[in-house]
């Protein structure tokens, strides 16, 4: 006869599974449509689970859609618990947003709607980000908020830009890599130099959108 232990262990087995398959099933939603497609019942379908199974976990959209942000906040976390120098970290966050783009989603969402974003995530960033700015090799003045701001539009808007102007995951790959660099540079060089003239006119020609 099975001990009751032994019999706990399949059915919690089971149950952490099937949260599993319920949170990547969101993800992917999240990602294609946003948060106001996500439904407990279609997280349901697309994961291969009956409704009752989806409401055991969660019982609201809010529920789920919290529980997508707090796993994709503590994997980025995650990343800056690991620190590299400021260019390796960015070189493994700016793929990270643009290959997760229900976090942008989610994040504009919760911006939309006039909310925080989560305090532990944002306190964990904002203290990597005074971190940098105060290493000796930070240019004096600036403001660590104000940069973690800056950081962050990137992180956000790059994932959305990016599947709306590419047309297939590489190409978006490429283009990925091409902003990393350029905001390394920006970050090292900076774009104007002290002694810079007026900015050149820029022409108002509008250039040709992309074929599908």
């Amino acid at each position: 006869m099975l001990r009751a232990a032994d019999e706990t262990r399949p059915r919690r087995r089971d149950f952490e599974d099937n949260r599993r398959r319920i949170l990547e099933a969101a993800r992917l939603i999240l990602a294609e449509r946003g948060p106001e497609a996500l439904t407990v019942s279609e997280v349901a379908h697309r994961a291969g689970l009956n409704r009752t199974t989806a409401y055991q976990h969660f019982r609201t959209r809010d529920a789920l859609t919290s529980a997508v942000t707090a796993e994709t906040a503590d994997e980025l976390m995650g990343m800056l618990r690991e620190p590299q120098h400021l260019w390796g970290d960015l070189a493994r966050m700016v793929p990270f947003f643009a290959d997760h783009p229900e976090l942008a989603r989610l994040t504009l969402h919760q911006l939309l709607s006039e909310s925080p974003l989560p305090e532990s995530s944002w306190s964990s960033y904002l203290a990597w980000i005074r971190k940098i700015v105060a290493s000796r090799n930070a240019q004096p003045g600036i403001d660590a908020e104000m940069l973690s701001y800056v950081l962050m539009s990137v992180g956000i808007l790059w994932p959305l830009f990016a599947r709306a102007q590419y047309e297939d995951p590489e190409s978006a790959r490429r283009a990925t890599r091409r902003l990393t660099r350029e905001l390394r540079r920006l970050l090292l060089h900076g774009v104007l130099r002290p002694d810079a003239g007026p900015v050149p006119a820029v022409s108002t020609r509008r250039s040709q959108p992309k074929r599908r």
